[in-house]
């Protein structure tokens, strides 16, 4: 693994890209295979670009209206593309990437498009981890990553 991140994400959003993930309604991710999602990167913060491939990522959903955030699934970054058009409801990003799917809370792959069925991993326990949430994508260690990871078996 190159780097090892966490992202951060609206409810709309992760809902939105779970959604196109499921059904394939997008032509972004026609005949990419069944676990691939797409991600993407704000212009500002494109230094994660440069080492992505390969890192695995994890993903936190922000704070909703009907949902008190947490995180959600992690997974393996793949290729990055250039987005040509407005792909997500909320915001717009030049750049995304593909995002195998290795870990995901309970009711995000059978409701991924209704947030509040989603069981979220809380920023209470988190924080008890001594992981924090903070603005922003960060960088963690792996020690951090491997934490994250027991969390979804």
């Amino acid at each position: 693994m190159d780097m090892y991140l966490l992202l951060k994400g609206s409810p709309n959003n992760v809902s939105w890209s779970l959604t196109d993930m499921k059904y394939k309604r997008s032509e972004l991710l026609k005949g990419k295979p069944d676990k691939w999602m797409l991600w993407g990167i704000r212009e500002r913060f494109k230094w994660i670009l440069n080492d992505l491939p390969g890192s695995l990522v994890f993903l936190y959903v922000t704070k909703g209206e009907e949902i008190s955030g947490g995180l959600a699934l992690y997974g393996v970054a793949h290729e990055v593309i250039e987005l040509k058009k407005k792909y997500w409801p909320q915001g717009v990003w030049k750049r995304g990437f593909y995002l195998e799917l290795k870990g995901a809370v309970k009711g995000i792959i059978e409701n991924p498009e209704n947030p509040t069925e989603w069981r979220l991993i809380l920023r209470e326990k988190l924080r008890k981890l001594g992981i924090a949430i903070l603005p922003g994508p960060q960088k963690i260690s792996e020690d951090k990553a491997n934490i994250l990871k027991e969390l979804f078996k």
